[in-house]
């Protein structure tokens, strides 16, 4: 579908996908529209009674009637619009909901090739910001639509009713309108698409503004940083500015033909009122109509704006839905019994990044039980073995097996639930600890959680604290040093309890102290996995029953520790690097 050029087939999926299932209470919102919409003519036509029937002839007995009948209009208008817009505003909101969680979801499953192409900042503009000014400006427009477009029709039945004559000299300019009106709403089409494209950059600035924050402050970059936000606000301003003038230009045009129109009638109406062919309360009935007339009109030739607006947000959302996965798992589920333990296997296993190799011909096997390490120098493929797998990333050639099982036949709910992550990153949400350690495994009990805590010595300095583990640590754990952060990460491990363990250095940002008992700790949940571990602090993994050293995305040494330190000159210059590194301090 060209998003681009073809509006109708957008439409139709917003409308199939999310508006459908409303009509029912859009239709009866629309039938309120009809009723705050007709009273406009009903009012417009009672002032011909209120003249000729009341002033003109000075009977008063009919002011109490007149007056009930206003009254009667503007009370069935006033209740009629709250209701309609509450129900309007309801589905909108319905629509926002579901749109947002539908995104999010879709979202959540795309590749971290996707999240890597697209900053946060990027997507919380489409999730928030898009899909909220999609529905709102169809609300809008619905609205405007359906109430303004039965003002007008009832106007427009009053005014040819009392003098069809009078009608067509007032509208005679109308036809002129039609070419204007289209440039205009091609103009603000483009202008609105480009708005929401300034404003999405705004956002993704201001994103990595507040996740920078501390290396901002440290490199002295406030001014800097200041005044590149600026720069795209004055961009945005001026795109912005544009597109309201595209807008506004409009119903200033309706306006002008407005006042052609009323000159016309006002010099052809005063001869026939002077004339005796019509009365005061007929010209007044018909000028009061003309006047309500343009207020509509100039409203509903603002739904085309609002249509370009929506236009420009929901090529953005269908942007997000149109993106696809590059990773798919199998819905089928294996039997639980074939991942009760796990064995590993990497068979001529092939990764790149574009052109650039990132891992090449891996091949090696890791039994059932066993802690295993990987090895090397900064860049050398670690961290992508592990995301290899987990399948946050496929293979480009090559196997990987669990138990002898393609990855690529493990359903996404067995393979994630067969392995635990302890990262450097772990990340952390601006919640309790205990909600970040049941992070892990959300249907864990209070219990289950605390009895981790301990395990990863959480407890250590979560019972110094007022709270314990229900302190909130702040913005992605802004409130914690990074070795709680870790023992946190190290917590939800625990907690999982997986067949798989992978370690990306688990105790990097933990005192001597604190390692020691960790690796306790670490050491006897392996007993009861497979565990792979990422080191770079060798002698953490002197025990370890296989060790692969990597360099440059291939294996060019595997086996013990002390045989590596005779077979490989890479691990045993890594190993010398780090005994001369302690000695020195």
């Amino acid at each position: 579908m060209n998003i681009q050029d073809d509006k109708k087939p957008l439409f139709k999926w917003f409308w199939n996908s999310y508006v459908r299932a409303h009509v029912g209470v859009l239709f009866i919102a629309l039938i309120f529209m009809s009723i705050e919409g007709s009273m406009l003519g009903v009012l417009s036509y009672s002032i011909k009674f209120l003249f000729d029937n009341v002033l003109v002839s000075n009977d008063t007995s009919s002011i109490l009637f007149v007056a009930v009948l206003i009254f009667s209009i503007f009370s069935m208008r006033a209740i009629a619009g709250f209701i309609h817009r509450l129900m309007t505003v309801n589905v909108c909101q319905k629509i926002i909901k579901i749109l947002q969680d539908r995104m999010v979801g879709h979202l959540l499953n795309m590749d971290v090739g996707f999240h890597q192409k697209n900053s946060p900042g990027s997507l919380m503009d489409r999730v928030r910001a898009d899909s909220k000014a999609l529905s709102e400006s169809v609300g809008e427009a619905f609205m405007t639509v359906g109430r303004d477009g039965f003002s007008l029709i009832s106007l427009i039945a009053v005014v040819f009713f009392i003098d069809w004559k009078w009608s067509l000299i007032a509208f005679l300019g109308i036809p002129f309108l039609v070419l204007p009106i289209l440039l205009l709403q091609g103009l603000v089409r483009s202008r609105a698409r480009e708005n929401r494209d300034f404003e999405s950059k705004a956002n993704v600035r201001l994103d990595e503004i507040f996740h920078g924050i501390t290396d901002i402050k440290l490199n002295r970059a406030e001014k800097s940083e200041r005044n590149k936000f600026f720069d795209i606000l004055q961009v945005t301003h001026k795109v912005r500015l544009r597109l309201e003038a595209g807008m506004a230009g409009i119903p200033a045009m309706i306006d002008i033909i407005a006042a052609i129109g009323f000159l016309a009638v006002m010099i052809f109406g005063a001869i026939d009122i002077t004339s005796g062919t019509k009365t005061i309360g007929e010209f007044m009935s018909f000028f009061t109509a003309m006047a309500l007339i343009f207020e509509p009109l100039r409203r509903l030739s603002n739904v085309s704006g609002n249509i370009q607006v929506a236009m420009a947000s929901l090529e953005r959302v269908f942007k997000i839905f149109e993106g696809k996965s590059s990773i798919v798992f199998p819905n089928l589920s294996k039997n639980e019994d074939e991942f009760d333990k796990v064995g590993l296997e990497f068979e001529s296993v092939h990764f790149s990044y574009g052109d650039k190799k990132v891992v090449e011909n891996i091949n090696f096997e890791i039994e059932e039980g066993t802690s295993n390490a990987i090895v090397g120098y900064s860049g050398s493929g670690k961290t992508t073995l592990f995301n290899l797998i987990t399948r946050l990333i496929d293979p480009i050639s090559g196997y990987i097996r669990i138990n002898g099982v393609d990855l690529a036949d493990i359903s996404l709910k067995d393979l994630r639930s067969l392995i635990s992550v302890v990262r450097q990153d772990g990340m952390m949400f601006d919640e309790t600890i205990l909600e970040n350690i049941r992070f892990g495994k959300p249907m864990a009990s209070d219990l289950e959680i605390r009895r981790a805590a301990k395990m990863a010595y959480v407890d250590e300095f979560s019972n110094k604290l007022k709270d314990g583990l229900n302190t909130v640590v702040g913005p992605r754990g802004s409130t914690l040093s990074g070795g709680q952060r870790q023992r946190i990460s190290i917590a939800r491990a625990f907690l999982r309890n997986s067949a798989l363990l992978l370690l990306d250095e688990p105790t990097s940002a933990l005192d001597s102290q604190s390692e020691k008992l960790i690796q306790k700790s670490l050491s006897n949940l392996s007993k009861q996995s497979t565990t792979i571990t990422i080191a770079h602090r060798l002698s953490t993994i002197a025990d370890s029953d296989k060790v692969l050293v990597l360099d440059n995305g291939k294996i060019v040494g595997q086996g013990k520790h002390d045989s590596l330190l005779q077979e490989s000159e890479l691990y045993s210059n890594l190993f010398k690097s780090q005994v001369e590194k302690k000695n020195d301090e």
